[in-house]
Parts: C-alpha cells; structure tokens; sequence
C-alpha cells in the first residue's frame, strides 16, 4: 500500500495561493482594466490572428456604414425641406440607392459577427485548454500536494473551457461598438459637438459601474472555489462506479446526498447576494444613462427652438442620439463582457505563469546524461506541503547498476516517498541526490525520469486500446506491436489481451462503447507490461503484485530477478517472501532506514524485520491451517 503523503514542516514556504493571488491595492486599481482588456485581445491574437483581423474589418466597415447613413440621411433632409414639392425621383434615387447598401453592409457585418463569435471562441478555447493542459503535465509534481494549487487548476479548467466564447465574443462587440461610437460621434460633431461631447462623457460611470458589477461576481467564484470542488467530489462519489458498490452497502447515499445540498445551499446564499449587489449596480447604470439620454434631446429641443439647429439637422441628430445610445449601451456590455472574460481568464493566465516560473528556475543539462552506474542519496529528507511532520529523515543510501533492492516497512514508513524521489518525481527538501557524482540540485529531473520506470500500486487505467495502454510508456514507440505483445508476455498479459474481441485493438475499461473491461488482477498486469515496455535503467516496482495471487506473484517475480541485468530494480512490497531474493533489503520506520542487508543478515541481526516476518509467516502458517 501507498504511504499517506506527510506534510512539510519546518522551512517556511510561500503557498500557491500567495504566490498567485493579486494584491487588494491591484484588485481595486481601475487602471488594471485596461490591462486586462489588452491581455483577452493578446490572447484572441495569438489563437486566431487572421481571425480577428477579419472580424476586425467587418466591424469597422460596419461602423463605417452607420456614420454614412447619418449623413446620406441628412443629405436627405435637406433635399426635401429644400422645395415646396416633391424632388425628381432621379435626384434622390443615387442617395437611396447609397443608403440601401448601407444598410445591406450593416446587416451582412452583424451576421458575419455572429458567426465569427463561434469560430474565434472555439480556437481560443483549444489554445487555452492546451495551455491549462501543459501546466499540468509539466509543472512539479509537488504542486498537486497543495489545496491552493487545486483551486486554481479547478478555475484555470473552468475558465479555459467556458470563458473562450465570452472573451472573443467581448473582443468583437468592444471593436464594433467603439468604432460605431467612434464613427457616429464623429458624424455627430459634424452635427452638433456638444451633443456628441454629452453623449460620449455618459460612458463613463457606466464602464465603472460595470466594472464594480464584474468584480462582485469574481469575487463571488474565487471564494466559492473550495466549496465547489468539496461538491463535485460528491457529486463524483455518489455517481461514479468505483465507489457505488461501497455507497449502497453502507447505505450512505443519503448522509452523503444531505452535505451535497447543504453545499449548493451555501452557494445559492452566497449568489444571491451577489445579484443583488450587481442588480443595485446595474439599475443605477441604467438610470444615469436615461438621465444623459433625456438631457441630450432636451439640449437639441432647445437648440432647435433657439434656432442654432436647423430641424433637419435635429432629426438627423435625434437618430444618432439613438444610434449611439445604443452603441454605448452595447460597448459598455462588451466591455464588461471582455472584463469579465478577462478578469476570469487571470486565474488562467497566473496558473500558466506557475509553470513558466517552474521552467525557468531549472538548469538544463548541457547533454542528457547517460544511465547511471550510482545513484547516491545523501542525508535527504522530505516534507509533502500539507504536513508538518517530514516523511524521510536523513536518508542516505546508494543505488548501483544491476542491483535488486528492496524496501519494506509498514504502512507510513516512507517507502513510497522514497520511490518518488528516487524517479525524479519529488525533489528533496534537504539534503542531495547525486547521478554518477552530479549533484542533481536546481537541475531539471526529466533525465532521471527519462532513465527510470515507476509503476505503483494506484496504476493508472487508461480506457484507450490495448496496444496504448502497454506502449504509453514509451509512447514514440506506440506503432511496435511486436515490442508491445513481448511486454504484455513478459508480463502475463498478452494471453487475455490477444483473446479479446478485437485484439491488441480492443478499446479497454467500461466507460466508452466497445470497452472490454478488465479484472484488477489483469489491470495490474497490464500496468507491468507497461513497465517492461518502457525498458528502462532503472525498474521501480510498488507492490506490483498486490492484486496477483501468489502463483502470479511468484512468476513475476521470478522474471524482476532475470530481467534485473543490466538494470537496477527497486521493490516495494508487503509480503516478505517476495524480497528474500534481493540483493539487498531497506527497512524503513518513521521516514528513516534502520535495517539493511540481505535477508539472511537481517534475520540473524533479529530487529524489526526479523519480527515482521515473522508476524506475517505465522499468519500465512495460520490460514494455512485453517
């Protein structure tokens, strides 16, 4: 069994939330808005460049269109309150002809839009849903050992997949708005300048007030981000198989049912505050644009009576008055849409930043090193982030080629840590771990797990074929079937998995159509498969027969020692018998290694391992008799 992960102590350590979370004077600043709005157009850049420029141009073609409506309009006016009578048709049918084009190219922009929103938004949701997934395929393993860190993977997944089509959809509306606004205020200073100045300034408190609005509500899923991921947790437990069958014979269904509830009950409170909030917001938005707009059509009732306004004029001013209104209506809501996006998408974008802060702060290696002949441990101790106490203690051991170690020790001792550290998954919270003399501190491990294969008890089942879940170990060598079939028989795999319905190309597990599933013995098989797959310098093995019975743990064993030339293997395992054959065994207790030696040395040394074997031959002897 795996150890339970203990938490670090000691050396304090910056969290994940310390490092990612914006101070309160950013989160308050206006001026990040700005930032925030360049950060979503950067993004949709870099996802769909040619995309954006042409939603880009449609947008101020239709901007364009709606300023020369305004004007044609005018000219309009002017023509019939010219004349007592009706002009010649043919005086104003160039005109009508222009303005019907006009409005042909509004209509064909806005579908275009429409369009273009779910194009951009699907190409920006690939980009950000492979950058969430390259953050966590290659950021420290350590990081999945703090609650902050999920919290942030959890908004960084939600955001990355739902806030692609708000962000491109802000972009397109705040470039359509701002340049209709741009266009129509411009046609409207032709008109009347303190008319377009009064309508332009009205812009003001209802960007801010929308701002207010969208802070509330991020506010709202940042505090609620804990609470969420406690309820899909039980919402996966109470529908998931893997624990159904506990679920109904416990009959926990309800208890379980109660405190998903009370958790959406929580959130339910918590939001409806928030809309209140953003309700108060948007209702003092709405009236002080009424009061702008209102005030606008007085100012040119009384420029008209004052006669500094012609009534052509006014109409043609009332209707960009609408126009714009409108227009600012919509900037402000794209605007607040792109903040919105874009205050969101910062969860996505500092949880990225985490990765590169990773990268950064590791030394390549001038050229891959080679397999090891020695892998040293020196004095290391470990400490997980969510302990206090420390899982290793002063560690120092010696791995070399060709060696068969083994570790026991019960449960906690520290053993599963130890294989982590030893595959370059963990890095030590002290001391040093040496390749062949190199000091391997502030280097990146890749070429340690390059040189090692791992395989642990809580293996993973991948519902892909056969053949992929054997080669994933080695995936540039996915299409050698031959190798693949020599590990699945090295592994007592290849007689079930050739007997399946389609083969090596039977698609695995329960959960798609087709999937043949597996029994967990056979799983673990597969997982060895893996192992033998990969075939690397270093073999490590954590209870690799846990779910065999004892003939197939004898078997596999049998060929760990054959296959052990040429290679060092690590063994990790519960029972004795399965260790004796080592070269030499590591008993662990309380994170430190007390015994070592080969089997014969320890039982005659008589310590704890002398005695847990002991415990465990006599219960063998026992259901043996029994």
């Amino acid at each position: 069994m795996a150890d339970t992960p203990h938490q670090p102590s000691g050396t304090p350590r910056a969290t994940i939330d310390e490092i990612l979370r914006p101070s309160d004077a950013e989160q308050r600043d206006l001026r990040r808005l700005p930032a925030l709005i360049r950060q979503a157009f950067q993004l949709v850049w870099r996802a769909a460049r040619r995309g954006l420029i042409v939603a880009g141009a449609l947008q101020l073609l239709a901007a364009l269109s709606l300023a020369g409506q305004l004007l044609v309009m005018r000219q309009l006016l002017e023509t019939f309150g010219g004349t007592e009578q009706l002009p010649d048709l043919t005086t104003v049918l160039p005109a009508l002809a222009l303005f019907g084009g006009l409005l042909l190219i509004v209509a064909v922009a806005t579908l275009a839009q429409a369009e273009q929103q779910r194009t951009l938004g699907l190409q920006v949701q690939k980009y950000t849903t492979s950058q969430v997934i390259d953050v966590a395929t290659q950021v420290d393993l350590i990081h999945f050992d703090h609650p902050g860190f999920y919290d942030r993977l959890q908004r960084a997944i939600v955001n990355a997949g739902i806030r692609p089509l708000q962000i491109a959809s802000g972009v397109i509306g705040f470039i359509g708005s701002s340049t209709a606004v741009i266009a129509v205020g411009a046609a409207l200073v032709i008109i009347e300048p303190l008319v377009a100045v009064l309508m332009l300034a009205g812009l003001i408190p209802s960007l801010y007030l929308n701002r207010l609005s969208t802070r509330a509500l991020h506010t709202h899923t940042v505090r609620q981000t804990p609470n969420d991921r406690r309820r899909a947790y039980l919402y996966h437990v109470l529908t998931r198989k893997e624990e159904a069958h506990e679920v109904r014979a416990f009959d926990s269904g309800e208890y379980l049912r109660i405190k998903h509830d009370e958790l959406f009950d929580a959130k339910l409170d918590d939001l409806r505050g928030t809309v209140r909030q953003r309700l108060r917001y948007g209702t003092l938005g709405a009236a002080i644009a009424a009061v702008i707009t209102i005030a606008t059509l007085l100012l040119l009732v009384a420029f008209v009576s004052a006669g500094r306004l012609a009534l052509s004029d006014a109409v043609v001013a009332v209707g960009a008055v609408v126009i714009v209104t409108g227009r600012v209506r919509a900037l402000s809501a794209s605007t607040s849409s792109l903040y919105e996006g874009a205050l969101f998408l910062s969860d996505f974008t500092d949880f990225v930043a985490l990765e590169q802060d990773s990268i950064e702060g590791r030394r390549p290696w001038h050229r891959p090193p080679d397999p090891f002949d020695e892998l040293a441990l020196e004095e290391v101790s470990f400490t997980y982030p969510s302990r206090t106490e420390p899982s290793l203690v002063d560690v120092s051991l010696t791995l070399r080629r060709g060696e068969v170690i083994a570790l026991v020790g019960e449960n906690g001792s520290g053993k599963t840590t130890l294989t982590k550290l030893l595959a370059g998954l963990y890095r030590p919270t002290e001391g040093t771990i040496r390749w062949d003399g190199t000091d391997l501190s502030g280097y990146d491990l890749a070429p340690l797990r390059e040189h090692s294969t791992v395989i642990f008890q809580d293996f993973a089942r991948y519902f892909l074929t056969a053949e992929e879940n054997v080669a994933i170990s080695r995936v540039e060598n996915v299409d050698d079937r031959e190798a693949v079939r020599r590990a699945a028989t090295l592994a007592g795999a290849d007689g079930f998995l050739s007997a399946l319905a389609g083969g090596y190309d039977s698609l695995l597990g329960p959960s798609f159509v087709g999937g043949s599933d597996l029994s967990l013995g056979q799983w673990q098989r597969v997982a060895l498969a893996r192992a033998y797959f990969r075939d690397a310098p270093m073999l490590i093995l954590d209870e690799p027969t846990a779910s065999l019975d004892p003939r197939g743990e004898y078997e596999i064993f049998k060929q760990v020692r054959r296959l052990a030339e040429g290679h060092t293997v690590v063994l990790v395992s519960h029972r004795f018998s399965s260790v004796r054959a080592a070269d030499r065994i590591l008993v662990l207790e309380g994170g430190r290694i007390v015994e070592e030696g080969s089997h014969e040395q320890l039982m005659a040394l008589g310590g704890l391992y002398a005695e847990l074997f002991e415990i465990q031959a006599q219960g063998y002897r026992g259901s043996t008799a029994g």
